[in-house]
């Protein structure tokens, strides 16, 4: 697969600074990203490198349409600043990678101070607050669509021009994978390439150390989201952390008892979770158990009948065999009638008598007995 890279470092727009003495890196338009286009055109992919404040939002929307109609694949990349407008031209790509320690800033559209200068009437401003409007609209819309995040939730963190990190715009849907660099340098960049109103930084200047102290610590700039868990009653239980059941010590509100699903009541006292009671069993629980014991008893006594049975049957067959025996020893003992005595003991048969039949049922008489 052949690929094309596209730097977008800079502001986004129309290059408005010529000669030797602009400084910095240079605007980039539509118009240049769609000469790129036409120079890279038998790439199968295009890796857009993004490095900028933002800019021009109509030169932002134009960029992120040609990147995507030109039916290339598109993957983009974070590096340093994706801020403002450059957002969009970000979530173009079908993978989007953020460096571990880049940034990305959201925040609602605004027209730049240095073109108020002019004079306007209160319709003129009354059109400007309606297309700002619009265009926020457009711009939330858009963040939802592509990241799968509640409105509502981006809405907020635009109306506070929030500063996320890379994790956090992994967290929101903006990036589908954070890269960490091979080699890393810090470094502060203590020229600024753009003037700052001094009212403007000292205001910033608090939120942007807490923003550096919580990336030094790695930790999410976004403010987390508590649980709120609902009881079988309907109660609603707030719980303070983001995930993860419900335990003891956990900051929760407001006091009470929650018996909750699996079971288990939640003991909420003084804003905290002072106890968690295992779930009770139900009288229906209690009458199954009862009645699975009881079925267990039921199945050992039918195999002990069954065995019984057997060997009953077994005495029985042994009875009658033992009492046919007698029964013929007896007849052979009433019908025999001695002929003569001289050939007891040396012969095999005394008159009708057969003696080795006598023996025989002798044998099985007594064996019967011993078994």
């Amino acid at each position: 697969m052949k690929s094309a890279i596209l730097k977008i470092y800079g502001d986004i727009g129309e290059n408005t600074c010529e000669g030797p003495f602009c400084e910095g890196p240079k605007s980039i338009s539509s118009k240049a990203v769609s000469e790129w286009i036409e120079e890279n055109s038998d790439a199968d992919e295009y890796i857009v490198r993004i490095n900028s404040r933002g800019g021009d939002v109509q030169e932002g929307w134009a960029i992120h349409d040609l990147l995507v109609s030109s039916g290339k694949k598109i993957r983009t990349v974070g590096e340093g600043k994706i801020y403002s407008i450059a957002t969009i031209i970000f979530l173009a790509g079908v993978e989007r990678e953020i460096m571990k320690n880049a940034d990305g800033l959201i925040h609602n559209p605004f027209i730049p101070p240095y073109t108020l200068a002019d004079q306007y009437e209160a319709g003129d401003l009354e059109k400007i607050a309606e297309s700002l409007k619009q265009e926020e609209a457009k711009i939330l819309n858009f963040y939802a669509e592509r990241t799968g995040t509640e409105k509502e939730r981006l809405a907020d963190y635009m109306s506070r021009d929030t500063k996320l990190s890379a994790e956090d715009m992994l967290t929101l849907g903006f990036a589908t994978k954070i890269i960490e660099p091979i080699v890393a340098f810090a470094y502060m960049n203590l020229k600024n390439d753009f003037e700052m109103n001094e009212k403007l930084f000292f205001e910033k200047l608090g939120s942007t150390l807490d923003s550096a102290v919580l990336k030094f610590k790695n930790l999410s700039r976004l403010e987390p989201e508590n649980q709120t868990l609902t009881d079988v009653d309907g109660k609603e239980l707030k719980l303070e952390k983001t995930e993860g059941d419900p335990a003891v010590g956990d900051i929760a509100s407001p006091d009470g008892e929650y018996k909750m699903s699996n079971g288990k009541v939640v003991v909420v006292s003084d804003g905290k979770i002072t106890e968690i009671r295992e779930a009770e069993e139900s009288e229906l629980e209690q009458a199954k158990k009862q009645i699975a014991e009881l079925t267990e008893q039921l199945e050992n006594v039918k195999k002990e009948t069954e065995k019984a049975l057997v060997a009953e049957a077994s005495f029985r067959k042994k009875e009658t065999e033992a009492k046919a025996l007698i029964e013929e020893l007896s007849s052979l003992k009433n019908s025999w009638q001695p002929e003569t005595r001289t050939n007891v003991g040396s012969s095999e048969k005394i008159g009708d008598l057969n003696i080795s039949r006598v023996r025989e049922l002798r044998e099985k008489l007594l064996n019967a007995k011993t078994e």
